[in-house]
């Protein structure tokens, strides 16, 4: 039943959102009624959180692969920012977009049921430090250039619902050169 939920919990937060999807639909999706629901997943974000996970998990591991193939450092940094700024933004319909809008919308007395946030940031940290020349990694190491590449995610993914495409290229761009410096 737990995967039940989880399949229809996954299209329906993809297709509509976090706030168009109802624990009713989800129900409903997954042939059972909201109290049954319930007794799995006490709420609705824990019911994303359950979800989102493990897409973003196996969505990060894929940019990981694909960017390590490349030799260049340069080359490296530019598969991970368009991985992490373009393409998880664009896939299954804009998943990415609702955990943003369903924290957007979360009392602020709630707190976030999980450490995903850090257990990303300390990914991206990893791997910049795997990229970047030994004499870069004071740029990365503390943490803080993930926190703001992942910022930077939210707002990618927000933008790219609806429907703002900058030029990824130029900002790709930048960033290399912010994070090799100048040649």
């Amino acid at each position: 039943m737990r995967n039940a939920i989880m399949m229809a919990a996954f299209d329906l937060f993809s297709e509509r959102g976090y706030s168009s999807t109802t624990v009713a639909a989800i129900a409903k999706a997954s042939s059972m009624t909201v109290a049954n629901l319930y007794v799995y997943f006490p709420s609705k974000i824990l019911l994303l959180y359950a979800v989102y996970k493990p897409w973003l998990t196996s969505k990060l591991e894929e940019i990981e692969t694909a960017t390590m193939r490349y030799r260049s450092p340069e080359t490296r940094l530019r598969r991970l920012i368009l991985g992490l700024w373009r393409d998880i933004p664009s896939t299954d319909h804009g998943m990415a977009n609702a955990l943003v809008e369903a924290l957007a919308t979360t009392p602020p007395d709630d707190k976030k049921p999980n450490d995903l946030l850090l257990r990303v940031e300390e990914f991206l940290t990893e791997l910049l430090i795997r990229i970047l020349p030994e004499e870069r990694h004071h740029l990365v190491a503390d943490g803080l250039m993930s926190h703001l590449m992942w910022m930077a995610f939210d707002g990618f993914a927000i933008n790219r619902r609806l429907g703002d495409v900058r030029d990824m290229d130029t900002l790709t761009d930048h960033w290399i050169a912010l994070l090799l410096g100048d040649k």
